[in-house]
This record gives structure tokens, C-alpha cells and sequence, in this order.
């Protein structure tokens, strides 16, 4: 089976105009003929991107990882699919990169996404109660919470450590150098 997305995404906002609904369904197929599918129905929040990288990845909904992105919540336990072990949430972070690249991104932009998502899925394991607050805009103040510096912390190292391979790297091995700095 060829690389691709199936169908195309139709969505509209939610009641809490952040998230929006996928209104019919979506997926992907990645390199390896696995086909990620997301029901109509799911709730997305445009790539689980914690609002503490918004500056430096983007925001959601904006760029060439937006479809990549619906498979992304999806797969990563947002919204619809809750229950999602942390494994499972790497290997969807694994296809998000894929889908990435397969949509337009380059080489370089899908490891940043990538390296973005796994620390939101690192802080998603250590924190689980506090999940939902990383990827929320907090309107009331310009201060950077402790939550906030500690991800981009987190990102900072990985991307310093690894910054001169991110044109080249593939996956697997930005895999194994993203786990061996988190």
C-alpha cells in the first residue's frame, strides 16, 4: 500500500472554540502500509503542540503538518481517544513525522514537530493530571509558568543536542537520540 491520506478533513470549531470536530473520517496510510484511521467525531486539537512551543513551532492549524496533525490527536489520546498508553502515543508521535514529511514538511521542520510532540508526550506520562493544561492558551497573563519553562527547557536540550543533524536524520535514529536525551 502506497503512502497517503484518506479523504479529506472537514471539521468545524467546538463549543469551546479552541478544538474542533473532525466531521467525517480521516487517516493515514505511513511508509509501512499501516492505516491510521480517526472517526468522524473526534475531537482535535491541532497536533497536541504545547502552547509553550507556539513561538517557536507553530500554532495549530497553521502549516504543512495540518493534516498530519489529525491523525496525531487522534492517536495520541486526545479528545475521542483517551486511553492511550504511552507506547502507543510514541509510535503515533513516530507517524507524525512520517505524515510530516509525506505532506510537505522538510526533513528539518518534521524533527522540530517531532521533537515537540515528544516532549509533550514525555510531560503527558509524568504528569497525566496536568495533561490538558499544556496545550490550553492561558489569556490572563503574559508570565511563562514553571510548567511552561520546564518544556522548553526540555525542548531546548534536545534541539541544541541534536540541531546540526535535523536535515539529515531519519527517523529511527532521531527516535533513539530524542529517548536517550529524554
Amino acid at each position: 500500500m502506497a503512502e497517503r491520506f484518506i479523504g479529506t478533513v472537514k471539521t468545524i470549531w467546538s463549543a469551546n472554540h479552541r478544538d474542533m470536530k473532525l466531521l467525517e473520517p480521516f487517516g493515514y496510510v505511513d511508509p509501512a502500509g499501516k492505516e491510521w484511521s480517526v472517526p468522524a467525531g473526534s475531537f482535535l486539537n491541532g497536533a497536541t503542540i504545547p502552547v509553550a512551543f507556539w513561538s517557536i513551532i507553530g500554532s495549530p492549524y497553521v502549516g504543512a503538518f495540518r493534516r498530519a496533525s489529525v491523525v496525531h490527536d487522534y492517536f495520541v489520546g486526545e479528545g475521542a481517544n483517551p486511553d492511550v498508553s504511552s507506547t502507543d502515543r510514541k509510535k503515533a508521535d513516530k507517524m507524525f513525522f512520517q505524515a510530516c514529511k509525506f505532506d510537505g514538511c522538510t526533513n528539518r521542520e518534521a524533527s522540530v514537530l517531532y521533537m515537540g510532540v515528544r516532549v509533550g508526550t514525555w510531560y503527558a506520562g509524568q504528569f497525566p493530571s496536568k495533561k490538558k493544561s499544556i496545550f490550553k492558551p492561558k489569556v490572563t497573563s503574559m508570565m511563562k509558568s514553571s510548567t511552561d519553562i520546564l518544556l522548553k527547557n526540555k525542548f531546548d536540550r534536545l534541539f541544541f543536542n541534536l540541531e546540526d543533524k535535523l536535515d539529515t536524520i531519519g527517523i529511527d535514529e532521531l527516535e533513539s537520540k530524542v529517548d536517550a536525551l529524554m
